[in-house]
């Protein structure tokens, strides 16, 4: 069974409290998995960049499982030690799920370690309007750990 969303896509958004803008490439390069690359910046002489890969597997005909493992490059703000980021990995697990025509619900879990003694939790919480098979609009709840409690708007294109 085919799984219920689009897993190739390019999503550009922006973050308030701190204001930022983000950028998130999705690429399946086969049935079940995907290549994920992700920026995000506040502007103040940060970044977060991630990269990996991931999985994608419908539960039923509506709610779909997904989850991956990236490499992290993460530069905190008014951080003088690391001139290139600290390294770290993570991975998440979430699901996506229609509650509507043309409107998703989506939830993820998951942890970015830096090393055994720092550990970051992330958790976000959304939802996405599809105005077409190609184009969609959402907002997340962010609560990721790497930078405060922040809502994230987006547009996604579909390919």
């Amino acid at each position: 069974m085919a799984t219920n969303f689009n897993y190739s896509n390019l999503e550009v958004g922006f973050t308030n409290n701190p204001s930022g803008l983000a950028g998130t490439g999705r690429f399946a390069f086969m049935d079940g998995a995907h290549f994920i690359v992700n920026a995000s910046s506040q502007f103040e002489g940060d970044w977060i960049v991630s990269g990996g890969a991931g999985f994608q597997a419908p539960i039923n005909g509506f709610v779909d499982i997904h989850g991956d493992a990236r490499i992290y490059s993460v530069k905190f703000p008014e951080d003088d030690k690391h001139d290139f980021g600290e390294l770290a990995y993570g991975v998440n697990v979430g699901v996506r799920a229609w509650v509507m025509p043309q409107i998703e619900a989506t939830a993820i879990v998951g942890q970015v370690a830096f090393d055994s003694d720092d550990t970051r939790s992330v958790v976000e919480l959304g939802g996405r309007f599809h105005s077409t098979d190609a184009l969609s609009i959402g907002i997340l709840y962010r609560a990721n750990g790497l930078y405060k409690e922040q809502f994230y708007s987006n547009v996604r294109f579909e390919f």
